[in-house]
């Protein structure tokens, strides 16, 4: 699963299919936890408690009108809770689990592939990740 992510942040779409198909065979267990964990981790190197509510409103505009034709529509106001959430984990959250995967995605995407993160780190992030999910 940790591949899969890696490939997914890395554009590789060949390697990142072969990968799904394989997950769809043996199951996906466990995988929310994994992309909720790389979804906190990549939030707090983006973010921190003293980020406006402005900032993370126009960054959530930025992935919603970046986003590739046919990708599902996130809503703005929990993509917004959910990132302050992984800042300050205070902030109640109450959103539907297939809405908080896409915003995940697409949070991941934005923060970790945008070519700001070289292979080292982001392998680093996601052995943490792991490690994190692993214990929940």
């Amino acid at each position: 699963m940790v591949d899969y992510i890696r490939t997914m942040v890395r554009g590789d779409h060949e390697a990142n299919d072969r990968i799904e198909a394989r997950l769809d065979e043996i199951g996906w267990d466990g995988f929310p936890t994994l992309l909720g964990a790389v979804f906190y981790f990549a939030v707090n190197r983006r973010f921190d408690e003293r980020t406006s509510p402005g900032e993370i409103m126009r960054f959530v505009a930025d992935i919603r009108a970046a986003a590739p034709p046919g990708t599902p529509e996130i809503d703005a106001n929990a993509a917004e809770t959910l990132i302050r959430a992984a800042v300050d984990p205070d902030v109640e959250t109450a959103i539907d689990p297939q809405m908080a995967g896409r915003i995940q995605g697409l949070v991941i995407l934005s923060i970790l592939g945008d070519g700001s993160v070289g292979d080292e780190e982001l392998d680093e992030l996601l052995t943490e990740a792991a490690a994190l999910a692993s214990r929940v």
